[in-house]
């Protein structure tokens, strides 16, 4: 045999033995990835810590796993996981890049005074930019400010308030990125209630893209009472940036079991869950839920808010209030709130059910 011809067959050898091993690791690779698109919850984690830890949207994780919209995150659920592409990345730049106005921190400057230089809510800011903390602007940091898309928006409104009667006219307004109920009810000047009767199909869902009917002739009933725009004014931005903060923070100690006197992770009562959670917006509660509930100021039910304290009397005294947790979500009338309960420790619960409804006796406003 030949020298040349030994070479040729050591060499395809080779090659063979190269592309066994190529393709053994690629379906080793390949079965690693399959068994990193799923998450099993732990304890302490929210929707919220999860679409960080995995850099996709709240909006693709409820797509994933449609059955935990709208209910409270159970330890060791296991969800589907699956991180942006690279395309839609690619595809996601281009668009912000066409489409966004930006600016560059300046020393001295916060979200307040950026948000009024802008003429947007602090809220909006904040969603515009959610990987930065308000806490922590350093100058340097580029902002996004706004949608050209949606200034076009606002010079056709303007240009039809100006043509036509106010009491005649016919509003429309498509749904951008990262806009909520909230920054698009308060920029017309109707509540959230009047909005969703004008647009039945936002009420479980704010697609982008959808155009919404904000104000026509027969909309005379939706106008806010002077009442109500009086509180429209109250609720500042500030108010709901907290109520956030606080909503989230209490969520992390969803499943910590009940403990009386705790007021660590260790465990909660129901007044010691408050205590620990305003904490985080540097606001310090009385330590028990009787003298919580003579804090603030105490507001009707009809115009609870997130944030705000919900107190019961569940003793034998029905006069005696024992009992608090904090409004986490008001929503076509249901009230949702959570609380350190000892039967079943932190949980979100409704005060349509049956047996909070029957012992609810106050709600206290503690943000100003």
């Amino acid at each position: 045999m030949s020298n040349h011809i030994y070479k040729n067959i050591k060499r395809t050898i080779y090659m063979a033995n190269f592309k066994i091993i190529v393709i053994f690791f690629l379906f080793v690779n390949s079965f690693a990835i399959a068994q990193n698109n799923t998450h099993k919850v732990k304890k302490g984690e929210t929707i919220y810590s999860i679409t960080r830890k995995y850099d996709m949207s709240e909006k693709a994780l409820y797509k994933l796993n449609p059955k935990i919209k709208g209910k409270v995150l159970q330890v060791n659920t296991v969800l589907t996981i699956q991180k942006i592409i690279e395309d839609d990345l690619v595809e996601t730049a281009n668009e912000l890049a066409e489409n966004s106005e930006t600016h560059k921190v300046k020393k001295g400057e916060s979200f307040a005074t950026i948000s009024k230089k802008y003429n947007i809510s602090i809220e909006e800011l904040s969603l515009l930019n959610p990987k930065v903390k308000s806490r922590r602007l350093k100058a340097g940091t580029i902002l996004q400010i706004l949608n050209k898309e949606e200034k076009v928006q606002e010079e056709v409104i303007a240009e039809t308030n100006t043509n036509q009667g106010q009491n005649n006219k016919k509003i429309e307004h498509i749904i951008l990125p990262k806009e909520t109920k909230y920054g698009v009810s308060k920029r017309y000047g109707i509540s959230i209630e009047a909005l969703e009767n004008l647009n039945p199909e936002i009420k479980t869902n704010f697609p982008v893209g959808y155009v919404l009917t904000i104000q026509s002739s027969e909309t005379e009933a939706s106008i806010l009472n002077e009442e109500e725009t009086l509180l429209v004014n109250v609720m500042s931005d500030n108010f709901l940036k907290k109520a956030d903060i606080l909503v989230e923070k209490a969520s992390e100690f969803i499943g910590t079991r009940y403990r009386s006197g705790g007021t660590t992770p260790n465990g909660f009562d129901c007044s010691g869950l408050m205590l620990t959670t305003f904490k985080e917006i540097d606001l310090t509660l009385p330590r028990t839920s009787g003298d919580q509930a003579n804090y603030g100021d105490e507001v009707r039910k009809n115009k609870a808010q997130k944030g705000d304290l919900i107190f019961f009397a569940t003793g034998r005294k029905k006069s005696r209030i024992n009992h608090v947790g904090m409004i986490t979500e008001v929503s076509d009338g249901e009230i949702k709130f959570i609380h350190s309960s000892t039967s079943a420790g932190v949980i979100i619960s409704s005060l349509n059910e049956s047996y909070y409804s029957t012992r609810f006796r106050q709600i206290n406003r503690v943000l100003n």
